[in-house]
């Protein structure tokens, strides 16, 4: 029995890897702090650096990885294109948060007796059928 996410999003299946792969990403303390700041609204590298006493260089990286995530935005200044602003993929947040709690959702936990162990003899151990195996009990 394999485990796969129920979350389709245009025609598209996400995975167990890429929930995975995503919240490693997030997982990380200070990208979660930049994320953190970047949702009280649109900010530049240098703000955040200095909001959250970062190195500049290292509010960059995090930024980059967040933007090849796809976790937010960035857009250049209109009148001096060496500004970059980044703010939070609002899309992009929706949709984690659907595969979070889609993944997390009580519903997807199913009551399951273990066929192993010393008190249950599976129905799949053949030649000793004295005891029949819990999936037959439960009706399954």
């Amino acid at each position: 029995m394999g485990c796969d996410l129920p979350v389709e999003k245009e025609g598209y299946l996400y995975t167990l890897a890429q929930l995975s792969s995503t919240l490693k990403m997030i997982c990380e303390e200070n990208r979660m702090r930049v994320l953190c700041f970047l949702m009280q609204g649109e900010r530049c590298v240098n703000e955040i650096a200095g909001a959250l006493r970062l190195p500049q260089n290292l509010v960059s990286h995090h930024l980059k990885v967040l933007w090849r995530e796809g976790v937010v935005n960035r857009s250049r200044d209109d009148q001096d294109s060496r500004w970059i602003y980044y703010s939070v993929n609002r899309e992009a947040l929706a949709d984690l948060n659907a595969l979070y709690l889609s993944f997390f959702d009580e519903k997807r936990s199913t009551p399951w007796r273990a066929c192993c162990g010393s008190s249950v003899l599976c129905c799949s151990m053949e030649g000793q059928a004295d005891r029949s195996c819990p999936m037959e009990m439960e009706g399954g």
